[in-house]
Order: structure tokens, then sequence, then C-alpha cells
């Protein structure tokens, strides 16, 4: 089997595009792992030195030029080694793209749901042999890439426009509005900027739904889910480049709905991993 991800130093910046803050995607992680199976949670502290997984869950973020990807294939500019890509793809009708995205729609490689699927199989498949270092790569990239597809602003919208909130609008209160990306907002000004609680106190808050909720939530794989969120998400790009936002007024309309992302991504984390480490 190729290798799907190779460890590599000292690669050019990639690009801005980060997901939910360090406190969010610890969230994630903290409600997958309170969601493990005996074995998962036994295998994943022993891969990860018996740290817990919010410890790696922003590390895609922190190291991502050493998150290395291989596309597969040899393209027509560039290397076919890239960096984990943070953002997936859709259709216009916000069906996720289920390969790499070429060029001339968007941005070529871009498609992390392709990504994960694979690296996702690849542990699946060779956890037990693999080396521990790429073992631990590809189980940060999991941990981290459940958690970015869950976040709204992380789909772009092939045939729509905007598709990714990359620009910057006014946001707060009064004559106290400043200029913010929509992307920032969404990454780390929504939920744990408000919130005085840690990664575990968050985790212990959202993670209020019953077993039969939870199951309701993970049926299907990351592409459903990927559609799901982005259905959801589509709505927010109603606001454009300068457009003025009450911080107030958007926050009592929106924060919930993030919160919920965050804890569909905890959730549906812990089934990936389940059905990785049987």
């Amino acid at each position: 089997m190729k290798r799907l991800l190779t460890i590599v130093a000292a690669l050019l910046f990639a690009g801005t595009t980060f997901g939910w803050s360090v406190r969010e995607h610890a969230t994630v992680a903290q409600i997958a792992e309170r969601h493990l199976t005996p074995k998962a949670k036994e295998l994943v502290r022993k891969y990860m030195g018996g740290r817990p997984m919010a410890y790696y869950a922003s590390h895609a973020d922190f190291f991502r030029n050493e998150m290395i990807v291989d596309i597969g294939f040899e393209p027509e500019e560039g290397s076919r080694k890239v960096i984990f890509p943070h953002t997936f793809h859709v259709d216009k009708k916000f069906n996720p793209y289920r390969e790499i995205v070429k060029k001339g729609e968007r941005k070529p490689h871009g498609n992390m749901l392709y990504h994960l699927e694979r690296i996702a199989k690849g542990l699946a498949e060779n956890h037990a042999t693999m080396n521990d270092s790429v073992r631990l790569v590809h189980l940060y990239l999991v941990i981290h890439g459940i958690g970015d597809m869950h976040c709204p602003m992380h789909m772009r919208f092939i045939g729509r426009e905007p598709s990714l909130g990359t620009y910057k609008v006014l946001f707060g209160k009064g004559n106290k509005k400043r200029p913010v990306s929509y992307h920032g907002l969404w990454d780390a000004r929504m939920i744990s900027t408000i919130h005085p609680w840690s990664y575990r106190d968050m985790a212990e808050l959202f993670d209020i739904y019953t077993e039969k909720e939870i199951a309701k939530f993970c049926k299907g794989d990351i592409y459903s889910w990927g559609k799901e969120v982005a259905v959801a998400s589509f709505p927010l790009r109603e606001y454009k480049e300068g457009d003025e936002i009450d911080e107030i007024a958007y926050r009592r309309k929106y924060q919930q709905f993030g919160e919920e992302l965050l804890t569909k991504a905890g959730y549906r984390l812990a089934k990936v991993l389940n059905q990785i480490l049987k």
C-alpha cells in the first residue's frame, strides 16, 4: 500500500485557513473520548503516549507544514505531496466531492474529506503495525479533520459565491464594531471566547444528548455529515464584505448552532475512531 502521509519539514507555508480555535478542537476531542469504546480508548491512550486526545487536537494547525498527504497522481503543476487541506468542496446541490478537486475548479487538491477517508482507511488496516510517528500523525489528522469539517467556514461552494468567509465584516455593537475576518469570527469568536469554561467544562456542558439522539447524529459517513454541515452553514453567507453585524443579535441567532456542531463533531469522531480501532 502506498503511504498516504509523509512527514517532512521546512515546507513552504500553504495558507491561513484555520479551523476552530484550540479550545473548540480540544472540546471536540474530549467529547469524543467520552464516547470511545473501552478498546478504542485504550489504544488511543497507548498510541498517544498516555495523553488525552485533546492534547493533540490542534497539532494539525500548529505543525501544518509537516502534515503532508500524497494526492496519488502527478499533477501538471506542483508536487503530488501537498499540505493536508482543512476545507472540503461541495457542488451546487451541496454534495461533497469524493475525489481530488482538479485545476479549474476553485482550488486543486483542496479536498479534506478525500484525504480523511483514505487516512482513516489506512489507520484501520495498519494501525497495529505502523511506524509510531506516522500512526500518531494519522491520528492527529483524523481528530483535527473531523472537527474542522464541522466548522461553518470550512466548505467551498463550487458554483456559488461567496465560497469561504475570508472577507471582513464589522462585528460588535454600536460604535464599538471592529473589522474581523468572517472566517475568524467562526473559528474563534463565536463560542470559547465568550465562555469562562475550560474545554473539559465545555465538553461536560455540551454532551447532553441521549444515546438515541447520538445514534441519529452518527448515521451515515463523512460525506453525508459534510453535506449536512454545508446545507446548514450556507445561510451564514448572507453576510458580505463590509456588512455590519450586531454581536448580541448574531450570537443569539447562531451560538447554539455552533455549539451543536462542536458536539456532533465529537460524537462523529468517536464513531470513526471506534470503527478504526476495533
